[in-house]
């Protein structure tokens, strides 16, 4: 039987990109152009690879300069 989990509460929360981070700004840019041309499923892209760059590089002890970065 397969669990059942209950709905999050959404929308998640969007890390802040690091300033001296080329990936984090590119990816706020993304999502930045997306909004001004109206396109949800691109900004939701931008904010959901934001979300796993900020996650892998920066939340696992990886700094800017280093692989992930």
């Amino acid at each position: 039987m397969l669990a059942v989990q209950p709905p999050s509460s959404l929308p998640l929360p969007v890390p802040r990109p690091l300033p001296d981070c080329e990936q984090c700004l590119r990816f706020e840019r993304m999502g930045r152009a997306a909004r001004a041309a109206h396109d949800r499923s691109r900004e939701t892209d931008a904010r959901v690879m934001l979300r796993n760059h900020h996650s892998e590089a920066h939340e696992n002890g990886a700094t800017s300069g280093r692989p992930g970065c």
